[in-house]
């Protein structure tokens, strides 16, 4: 998969959180699936790699529900995508 996978997802996951405005947390799969990424493995392929470069949060209560983190933001903010 490419990072426009990546990107994607960030970039969905922004854009709701924008809708919300406020901390929310959304489901991965959703996600995934508005970006048109029906396959659970890829998706927590991603998540796994956005979590470990600190983009996203997990809620702990529920591991699928997870946050865009202020790291997240600048990035998509400073054009890093």
């Amino acid at each position: 998969m490419s990072n426009e996978a990546f990107d994607k997802f960030l970039l969905k996951l922004f854009e709701k959180t924008a809708v919300k405005d406020q901390l929310s947390y959304f489901n991965m799969y959703e996600i995934g699936n508005e970006i048109g990424i029906f396959d659970e493995s890829e998706i927590n392929r991603i998540v796994k790699i956005l979590h470990s470069d600190g983009f996203v949060a997990n809620k702990e209560e529920l591991d699928s529900e997870i946050r865009i983190t202020d790291k997240g933001k600048k990035r998509l903010e400073n054009n890093q995508i």
